[in-house]
């Protein structure tokens, strides 16, 4: 598979990606080495493998990689950002859309979804986790900020946040759930083992449903 480079030469005074390359649907990898500042796209970003840069990403619509998605920096897209493989960032993601990942999502500081957050393997946070929609995770999920969903979270190992946890619908774990704040969920909260920085272990701040598993 062909590797796409792209250097300081390729982007314009302005932060903008402007080689001669089609980056909208690029048959192979892309990889970025313009430095740790931005590089921004004035479209969407696709690539058939792996896209990885050692600075900031920024797309004005989606970000897509049938392989794996990594940066230095930020990954910031306008539309959804989808990896084949993880998602890796140094810094924070945010996306307008949907955050899906084929295998693990871990970010250095916050996540902010429009849509909904999708993983195959983990959720790692360092700091927040925001979704507008759900969150659903194969393993753990794991925040050093709060846990804030408009729909369902679910995980499919432990469930932890250094702030609060709140879920406009169920909260469904196959470990513990371990909150230093309230856990609040406008439905049921299903899991091994509750812990919350307000209640004693066992027992509910708020649910919905009025009931735990």
């Amino acid at each position: 598979m062909t590797t796409l480079k792209i250097t300081i030469a390729d982007i314009g005074a302005d932060g903008y990606y402007n080689g001669p390359v089609d980056v909208t649907d690029y048959d192979g990898n892309i990889r970025i080495d313009a430095g740790t500042g931005w590089c921004r796209f004035r479209s969407s970003v696709k690539a058939a493998g792996y896209i990885e840069s050692v600075g900031s990403i920024y797309a004005a619509g989606d970000i897509n990689s049938g392989d794996f998605i990594a940066s230095g920096g930020d990954i910031v897209s306008v539309g959804g950002i989808h990896s084949g493989d993880f998602i890796d960032s140094g810094d924070h993601i945010i996306s307008g859309g949907y955050i899906k990942s084929g295998g693990y999502i871990d970010s250095g500081d916050f996540i902010d979804s429009g849509d909904y957050i999708d993983s195959v393997g983990y959720i790692k946070s360092g700091g927040y986790i925001f979704s507008r929609g759900y969150i659903k995770s194969g393993g753990d999920i794991d925040s050093v900020g709060f846990i804030n969903s408009g729909s369902d979270i679910a995980s499919g190992g432990f469930l932890k946040s250094g702030g609060y946890i709140d879920s406009g619908g169920d909260i469904d774990s196959d470990g513990y759930i371990k909150s230093r704040g309230y856990i609040k969920s406008a439905g049921l909260v299903t899991c091994k083992k509750l812990r919350s920085g307000e209640v004693a272990s066992g027992e509910l701040v708020e649910t919905g449903a009025g009931q735990t598993k």
